[in-house]
């Protein structure tokens, strides 16, 4: 992969410039937390391969780019956090208390007991977490490992379990795993499969996963150090959080849980270890802005809940915390400090939260609150309420959506025509490509980079193979990503810029949940899936009804299409036009990829009892998904 040569220009270094006159670089707190407690750096200078040896991690990499003073190419501000943020190894929190950080985009920590092990978080790649593990047992006690706690609902905190408990571990109660609210699965596993194709593509963009590292690309995602390929898992929760107070002792230490839903994940909870002093506000707290609106597309959270459980930890257990450490970044020390870091962060949800709300009952758009609110001095200095994750703008954007939804009351934006078919319209109302296209350059040599990648998305979107608007385009992307101190920001708009220069990668596979998440998917939420997949116009001509026997399951269970419809049952129903026989792993295969229904019936693995044409037409029917879809020029 290549990337643009281009400098800096004189626009882009201003902002740096300015940058650097504003925020204390000379605060090196920071840089003092971040390695204490060091134990013992990661194995191999960080290079972690899979069994296949393909690479699936490597912080040296990681390092060595940042390593120098901050280059023309990249906010000083993110250049400092890339620098803290590929700091790894194993780390003492407090005696008893460790984290392995930065093998993986999520900490692991280890909690030790008189007689075991609980594991907070178990990172998202199953063979970067067998790192982790092999790391803290070399230095520490070999005790059993008793629990497993999900703080939360994202796949970066559970798909690492299988390297620390096995299933049948967990079934025969030998290890416990711990979770937030009654539905954990279901929004675990939906969240990762409904809509994970085109979440796994946007993901390419916002954390940067076709760039190549260095200062003209990659440099980190902000809360962590990058995404690993490596293949994830999933262990169900076997014990459900959903009382604040709920206590939990192990080896005569208590695990006190904060139930926080509605915060940065749909099912979330904090933890207080009062033997350890400890405190942890799971992604509710972190050494960075967090998202209101993930942009690579997740349900809207909602500030205000961010600010009244931070509120409530405060009140609880700010007396007595003397350490906050999270499943990102890294530990808070001291009493004061941990109050100071928690009420910082609460307020500055708090006042996102207020001052969106404010001025949208002032009649205020989304887009004109992001441009009008800036963070009081207070907040916006401290490093930890820094846009590395979540930015201000797209934050006030979010809870604008989540209280009133995409409209943004202003008539003419209700029922517009869709950009294929208005883009042209402009291009010719501005005078043809031609003219739009002088009128960018003049806008980038301003240094208006932003209205240059406007005035030319027109153009190509009106003329996808427009050569000359597509590279003029990609220059103004590559500056503002120069600019952007959030990288979600700076790694869309450099993998924009690759892209319209390069075209869109079919060689890169996308992080979609694989096999093994949809395989721990409850039945009903499987169908889900595969009724998003059907193709409802194509489908009303059909209407068909089937039984389910599913081996290894209980039953009963059925399906029926019909008004382009995919309804599923766990019931029988009267006369189906077909009986299907066949395992659990069968169904999900059929629902993933229908084509493999002839192969596995010629093998046996499924049989049909009736009407097998009718069911090879209702598979017929399912959408094929393109994982690399176009996302600057029009999808074909």
């Amino acid at each position: 992969m290549t990337v643009s040569a281009h400098e800096a220009t004189s626009q882009t270094k201003s902002i740096g410039e300015q940058a650097r006159e504003y925020f204390a670089f000379d605060d090196q707190r920071d840089y003092d937390d971040v390695g204490r407690g060091l134990i013992a750096e990661l194995p191999d200078g960080g290079r972690i391969t899979d069994r296949d040896g393909r690479v699936v991690w490597d912080l040296a990499e990681l390092q060595q780019s940042v390593k120098s003073d901050a280059p023309d190419t990249v906010h000083p501000s993110l250049w400092r956090q890339s620098q803290l943020i590929t700091v790894g190894g194993l780390f003492e929190v407090v005696p008893g208390i460790y984290q392995v950080r930065n093998h993986d985009i999520a900490n692991v920590t280890f909690v030790e007991t008189a007689d075991s092990v609980v594991l907070i978080d178990a990172g998202q790649g199953i063979r970067n977490s067998e790192v982790a593990r092999d790391l803290y047992f070399a230095h520490r006690p070999r005790k059993p490992i008793a629990a497993i706690i999900y703080t939360h609902t994202h796949g970066d905190h559970f798909g690492g379990a299988l390297a620390f408990a096995s299933r049948e571990d967990v079934a025969s109660g030998k290890v416990a795993v711990i979770a937030p609210g009654l539905d954990f699965d279901r929004l675990a596993l939906g969240e990762n499969v409904l809509a994970g194709n085109v979440m796994a593509r946007r993901a390419q963009y916002f954390f940067g996963e076709l760039l190549p590292t260095g200062d003209r690309g990659f440099v980190s995602c902000g809360i962590g150090t990058a995404i690993t390929p490596a293949a994830i898992g999933y262990i169900a929760p076997t014990d459900l959080i959903t009382e604040t107070g709920t206590r939990r002792t192990f080896g005569g230490i208590t695990f006190e849980f904060q139930y926080t839903p509605d915060t940065e994940a749909p099912e979330e909870m904090h933890i207080w270890i009062p033997e350890y002093r400890a405190l942890t506000c799971a992604e509710n707290a972190n050494h960075s802005l967090h998202n209101i609106q993930t942009l690579r597309g997740a349900r809207t959270r909602d500030a205000s809940k961010f600010a009244h459980y931070l509120d409530e930890a405060l009140e609880r257990y700010g007396d007595d915390a003397e350490v906050h450490f999270g499943p990102h970044t890294w530990p808070v020390w001291g009493n004061a400090h941990v109050r100071e870091f928690l009420e910082s962060q609460r307020d500055a949800y708090k006042y996102i939260y207020d001052q969106a709300l404010r001025l949208a009952n002032h009649g205020y758009r989304p887009i004109e609150i992001a441009e009008r609110i800036t963070f009081p001095e207070s907040l916006d200095k401290a490093w930890w309420n820094r846009g590395y994750h979540g930015t201000l703008s797209h934050d006030l954007k979010a809870v604008f959506h989540k209280e009133l939804g995409w409209f943004n009351g202003n008539p003419a934006t209700l029922y517009p025509h869709p950009e294929n078919v208005s883009a042209p319209r402009y291009v010719e109302a501005m005078g043809g490509a031609a003219a739009v296209i002088d009128l960018a350059r003049t806008a980038s040599a301003d240094g208006d980079y932003r209205w240059a990648v406007q005035l030319l998305d027109h153009v190509v979107t009106a003329e996808p193979d427009n050569a000359e608007a597509k590279n003029l385009q990609a220059d103004a992307y590559e500056q503002l990503g120069y600019q952007a101190e959030g990288p979600q920001w700076r790694n869309a708009f450099l993998t924009a810029a690759l892209e319209l220069r390069e075209g869109t990668r079919r060689d890169v596979p996308t992080a979609a949940a694989g096999l093994d998440m949809v395989m721990g998917m409850p039945i009903d939420l499987l169908f889900d899936y595969a009724a998003i997949r059907l193709n409802g116009p194509a489908a009303v001509e059909h209407s068909a009804r089937f039984a389910l026997n599913i081996t290894d399951l209980d039953g009963p269970h059925s399906f029926q299409v019909r008004n382009g419809v995919l309804h599923y049952w766990p019931k029988e129903l009267p006369t189906p036009d077909a009986t299907i026989t066949l395992d659990h792993q069968g169904l999900v295969a059929i629902i993933f990829q229908p084509s493999t229904f002839d192969k596995l019936s010629a093998a046996g693995q499924i049989t049909v009892d009736g009407d097998v044409e009718k069911l090879r037409s209702v598979l017929g029917l399912f959408d094929e998904f393109d994982p690399q879809f176009n996302i600057v020029t029009p999808v074909d």
